[in-house]
C-alpha cells in the first residue's frame, strides 16, 4: 500500500507533498485514551482538504463548477495507536492519476517521529457533477501524481 522507503533517512518529504498538523482530543477516543479506528477518517479527510487548497484551489472554488469528489475506494492499515494528546502529521501526496481517478497516499505520524507510522493509506477519489455522474478529473491533477 505505502511504500515505507517514500521518504528520505533524513526524513523529509519527497516533492508535491503536504503536511497537516492535528491534535488528538477526548472526543476522537475511545475509553481507553486511544483513537477510535473510524476518527482516522476524519484526520486522512481533513488534511486531503488541505492538500488540494494548498496545491490546486479552494475545495469550494470545484464546487461553484459543478465539480464534486467522492471516495471510491479506501484502503487503510493501522500499525500503532495514536493516543489523547498526541500532535499528529499526516503526509499527504497525490500517488497517481486516470482519467477519471484520483490515487491519494496518507500517512499519519506522531509530531517528530518521521519513520514510526500510525496509520498509511491509499485512497481512490473520483470527480461527479451535480448530477451524480462521473467526470474527467481536472488535468491540473495529473501534474502532481508521482507515478504518472
Amino acid at each position: 500500500m505505502i511504500d515505507r522507503n517514500h521518504f528520505s533517512s533524513s526524513g523529509r518529504s519527497t516533492p508535491g507533498e503536504r503536511l497537516f498538523e492535528c491534535k488528538v482530543y477526548y472526543e476522537d477516543t475511545d475509553c481507553m485514551g486511544v483513537v477510535y479506528h473510524a476518527n482516522y477518517l476524519r484526520f486522512l479527510e481533513r488534511a486531503r482538504t488541505e492538500y488540494v487548497s494548498q496545491t490546486l484551489r479552494n475545495v469550494s472554488e470545484y464546487h461553484d463548477n459543478g465539480l464534486y469528489f467522492m471516495v471510491h475506494k479506501i484502503e487503510i492499515a493501522f500499525h500503532a495507536p495514536a493516543r489523547l494528546g498526541d500532535s499528529l502529521v499526516v503526509r499527504t501526496w497525490i500517488d497517481k492519476t486516470t482519467k477519471y481517478r484520483v490515487v491519494v497516499k496518507q500517512i499519519i505520524i506522531k509530531k517528530d517521529q518521521v519513520r514510526d507510522y500510525l496509520t498509511t493509506a491509499s485512497i481512490t477519489l473520483v470527480a461527479v457533477g451535480t448530477d451524480g455522474r462521473l467526470l474527467e478529473i481536472p488535468h491540473e491533477f495529473h501534474s502532481l501524481a508521482v507515478n504518472e
